[in-house]
């Protein structure tokens, strides 16, 4: 995916991501199956609007010091009002790509997370950043949906390969947990855990789902259709995804938090 497109994308999200309630029982869960211990220097990696960073530093307490690392300007700006409020001083943000994370030393963090990040990033730069600054034996833990989910993506991607666009799932790279085990021994780690979950998303209507899709930095492929063929695409999801959303559980989403070792 493109850098300037991400950063655009969630900086036009940014207002209403936190008010978001599964972002942040998402966050909280991989906070406290991470076990961050008193004093801990920790890094949210491609933090959003610092939900993790918050929990994070209540975990490690005063004497820790928790960054919180994104490329969205947005998303920071929502994050340091959630700071404001939360009566936390041991949190800092910074602008950063967090696949690549220049600005930090080799093993500056006892423990890196990031929830539900991987969505948005490659895995393989991603994974090597965070090995970098990490210290020997440091912590990796991070959330990803189950490759195939959620079920409304993966009716947009059917009903694209009928318009004639091969789209990929963004999770094909760690949605499982043998993908997790080879991207992080790739990487240099060593899998600890994994622990399986369910989150809950909130949803609008078919129409708010293809916008969501269509707009996705994803799937940039969308772009290329002309009108009409834009316009049957959108048409046959939308009536596909209006019988998808009436079956139950249309969108609980499997998920995956993985934990892992710097070797």
């Amino acid at each position: 995916m493109d850098r300037e497109e991400v950063e655009a994308y969630f900086d036009g999200r940014a207002s209403g991501y936190a008010g978001l309630d599964w972002h942040a029982g998402h966050a909280r869960e991989l906070v406290e199956l991470a076990g961050l211990a008193p004093g801990e220097r920790v890094l949210d990696a491609a933090a959003g609007t610092g939900l993790v960073a918050l929990a994070a530093a209540r975990a490690v307490g005063p004497a820790g010091r928790v960054v919180g690392a994104d490329i969205s300007a947005g998303m920071l700006r929502e994050a340091e009002r959630l700071l404001d409020g939360a009566g936390l001083s041991n949190v800092t943000y910074v602008k950063a790509d967090a696949t690549r994370l220049d600005g930090f030393g080799t093993g500056s963090f006892d423990a890196v997370l990031c929830c539900a990040g991987m969505l948005y990033l490659p895995a393989g730069p991603a994974l090597a950043a965070w090995h970098r600054v990490l210290r020997p034996g440091g912590l990796l833990g991070f959330s990803a949906m189950r490759a195939g989910f959620p079920l409304v993506a993966r009716l947009f991607r059917e009903c694209a390969a009928e318009s004639g666009l091969a789209l990929t799932d963004p999770m094909a790279e760690v949605g499982g947990e043998e993908q997790s085990r080879r991207a992080l021994a790739a990487a240099g780690f060593a899998l600890e855990r994994t622990v399986s979950g369910t989150v809950r998303l909130q949803h609008g209507s078919a129409a708010d789902v293809w916008r969501s899709h269509a707009v996705s930095p994803h799937y940039p492929e969308v772009a290329s259709l002309g009108a009409d063929e834009r316009a049957a695409f959108e048409a046959r999801y939308v009536s596909r995804a209006e019988a998808l959303l009436a079956e139950p559980g249309a969108f609980d989403l499997p998920v995956l938090y993985v934990f892992a070792r710097k070797a």
